[in-house]
């Protein structure tokens, strides 16, 4: 496979007895390797759509599951390779723009989708406890909730999101990729809490996400 960049932008795949919203880690000109703790067979044919910044719409693509990596391999993140056999010439375009943006020296640390400032009402499962929380920043690749006890690295937990359109808590599987103990709080001069990638929920998950952060994207600064 060409060369891939850590790069992570949501993404629905249906195909193998499965329809699933997630995101990727990382991103080539000939696949993606998405997410997931529950994945369909190596092999299996998939429809792909990945939303992209600065994209008006999300790009269709047909791909095949080349590998998958299960959950407690070490040192490797859970979910499988895709490869793209299929692509629309505009999908591929900015595909492209996309991979040459990211790949100019001093761009691998630029977040694909900016995180915007929330405080949002979190409720997380985790095989020890339930804990109830508030965000500090969401992003349409996942969250920063603060929190004086956050979840180990690695951990997976059900999270439950309090957005603001009244409607019941969206739920969503996500993956604690950042944990910012008190101590460690101190020393960075910012809050404790746990950073978490969202790698497995539904479309009515995505839909009431992505109007959640464009409302708080075009509120008024101050």
């Amino acid at each position: 496979m060409a060369e891939t960049l850590p790069i992570v932008v949501p993404v629905r795949y249906s195909g193998g007895g499965l329809t699933m919203q997630t995101t990727s880690s990382r991103l080539s000109a000939e696949g993606v390797f998405v997410r997931g703790f529950v994945t369909p067979k190596e092999g299996a044919v998939l429809s792909l759509t990945l939303t992209l910044p600065g994209v008006p719409q999300p790009i269709q693509a047909k791909g095949v599951i080349t590998e998958r990596v299960m959950p407690g391999e070490k040192g490797k993140e859970a979910g499988f390779w895709a490869r793209f056999d299929s692509m629309d010439p505009d999908g591929r375009a900015a595909l492209q723009g996309l991979l040459q943006d990211r790949g100019t020296p001093g761009a691998p640390g630029k977040r694909a989708f900016a995180r915007v400032k929330s405080r949002l009402q979190v409720g997380w499962a985790s095989p020890r406890e339930f804990l109830v929380a508030y965000s500090e920043n969401i992003s349409r690749g996942g969250i920063f909730v603060a929190t004086p006890q956050p979840p180990p690295l690695r951990d997976v937990v059900e999270l439950l999101l309090e957005l603001p359109d009244g409607l019941a808590p969206a739920r969503t599987d996500a993956e604690v990729i950042q944990s910012i103990t008190p101590a460690q709080a101190l020393q960075l001069k910012r809050a404790a809490g746990a950073g978490l990638q969202f790698v497995g929920s539904d479309d009515d998950f995505r839909r009431r996400l992505d109007l959640c952060i464009d409302n708080l994207l075009n509120q008024p600064a101050g």
